[in-house]
């Protein structure tokens, strides 16, 4: 299987995923390549997903981190992430601290429990 069959598999398990909470979510179609600029349709989230077959250690890169921010909207409420799969197969998801404690607070909030 070469790195583009991985890469959409990648973005397929993310998008069933997300599917629990939005129904339409979907893998774009031929992202970064046309108008749909993510890796992901979501309401939710803004999605980057990168394959690093090189790699065993969880590595992201500076200029695909800030493209992430800097292809969102201003004021968007999409929360943005970055999913990253390394050599092994492990799936790691970064977002920004303060994303993750916003997520967090509410989680606690809505449920007073983690």
């Amino acid at each position: 299987m070469n790195k583009r069959e991985i890469g959409r598999r990648l973005e397929e398990f993310v998008a069933q995923q997300i599917e629990v909470i939005e129904s339409n979510c979907r893998p774009t179609k031929n992202s970064g390549a046309s108008t749909e600029i993510q890796d992901i349709l979501s309401s939710f989230f803004a999605v980057q997903c990168k394959v690093d077959n090189n790699h065993s250690n969880i590595i992201i890169k500076k200029k695909d981190w800030e493209k992430l921010f800097k292809d969102l909207p201003i004021n968007s409420k999409r929360l943005p992430i970055f999913v990253n799969q390394q050599k092994e197969g492990i799936i790691t998801i970064t977002l920004s601290v303060q994303d993750f404690f916003r997520l967090i607070y509410k989680c606690y909030k809505a449920t007073n429990e983690i």
